[in-house]
């Protein structure tokens, strides 16, 4: 998540003089702010569910003295996968997750689901796809999806279409998450907007007047919201939920992109569910290449930074853990380097839709931490 530091506007009595005020900002805002249109497709918008891998089910299965059937399929490339059967109704978490005919984004693209779809898993494979069934247009279309970008709860609830007045201004995001979310549009105080659902509690389903006067549909905090349940919830401890099983997740597998992230850690310790690090300081002798200025933001495993899905897996597959974590432009700074940001070391291990050139998303403890660090500007290193 962006905590970008707004000043506040002054409190004006006289609410037809608030009204001439905002209708200036308005102008200047509704101008820049709408349709940026570029989707950024990483694989942070892919959040990590509790679904369990191909590993977790067959050991399940031996667990509990149950035979299950396995087969094997091709992924396009040549390559053979193993897949089980496994039956259950799952939901999607991504932005968009396309379902292809084969189990990898090589082959032939059938449908693309959008976030709170619900689909029908039949198997999963050990590469980290499953084989789903969904609808697209009255069709039943069968074929295969990454099995993070999947659920098995559904937290997008439908509501009673209603009008509702904004109360603070508010960006509008393409995915309920301020890391993955991109920015599509815009809403001011005293705007009416539709309210169609809620998610996770913590942000509403919109629809709004785009710049060319049609309808679309977005999301903002529900805190910015005139409504009973406007109300804003930052505990991280609330939104990770250590019962679930974080799906691709699993020690014995040693198939994570930092594998050794999952190993014990004497300098890592928990704290409300997440993983505290200790800073590390740059070596004096280290070898440095000056990468530039770059925008330092600061993110949590809460639902506002990183969607109603959030368990503090990051998009490599490891858990995040704080002075150690860092989601950047993969395109830029590629997974597992290591860079230097005022004198402390981090390591490339996450990103996200809203994490463009130039840009850095620094892991931290609580809301209300990357809320009192915000936004600033500084020379970023990278550790050759």
């Amino acid at each position: 998540m962006h905590f970008d530091q707004v000043t506040a506007n002054g409190v004006n009595s006289n609410k037809y003089s608030k009204l001439t005020e905002r209708g200036e900002r308005f102008v200047k805002k509704r101008t820049t702010a709408l349709l940026l249109g570029s989707v950024l497709l990483c694989h942070a918008s892919l959040v990590y569910g509790e679904v369990p891998d191909y590993d977790t089910v067959l050991e399940t299965a031996q667990k509990e003295n149950k035979s299950v059937q396995t087969f094997e399929t091709d992924d396009g490339k040549g390559n053979t996968v193993q897949v089980t059967a496994d039956k259950k109704t799952l939901y999607v978490t991504a932005r968009i997750a396309g379902i292809y005919s084969m189990p990898s984004d090589s082959s032939a693209e059938l449908m693309a689901a959008a976030l709170g779809d619900q689909v029908e898993q039949t198997a999963i494979c050990d590469n980290g796809w499953s084989k789903v069934e969904a609808e697209s247009e009255g069709e039943k279309v069968i074929g295969y999806m990454q099995t993070q970008a999947l659920n098995s709860e559904n937290q997008i609830l439908s509501v009673d279409e209603e009008e509702v007045e904004v109360t603070s201004d508010s960006s509008i995001l393409d995915y309920p998450g301020k890391k993955d979310g991109e920015v599509v549009g815009e809403v001011l105080e005293l705007d009416q907007v539709k309210r169609t659902g809620t998610v996770n509690g913590v942000w509403s389903r919109i629809k709004y007047q785009n710049a060319d006067g049609t309808e679309k549909e977005g999301y903002i905090p529900t805190s910015c919201l005139d409504v009973a349940d406007a109300q804003e919830s930052t505990d991280t401890s609330a939104s990770i939920d250590k019962k679930k099983d974080a799906g691709t997740l699993h020690k014995s597998s040693g198939k994570g992109v930092f594998a050794d992230a999952l190993e014990t850690d004497e300098s890592v310790s928990e704290q409300n569910g997440v993983q505290i690090g200790t800073p590390v300081a740059a070596s004096s002798d280290a070898k440095l290449k000056d990468l530039g200025v770059f925008k330092i933001t600061h993110y949590c495993p809460c639902s506002i930074c990183c969607g109603p899905y959030a368990n503090g897996i990051t998009s490599t597959g490891v858990t995040a853990v704080t002075n150690h974590t860092i989601a950047v432009d993969p395109s830029q700074i590629p997974y597992g380097s290591k860079v230097v940001i005022n004198g402390q070391v981090y390591v490339a291990e996450d990103c996200g839709g809203a994490i463009k050139t130039n840009c850095i998303d620094i892991y931290v403890a609580t809301h209300a931490e990357g809320e009192s660090k915000g936004v600033y500007y500084t020379e970023v290193y990278l550790i050759q």
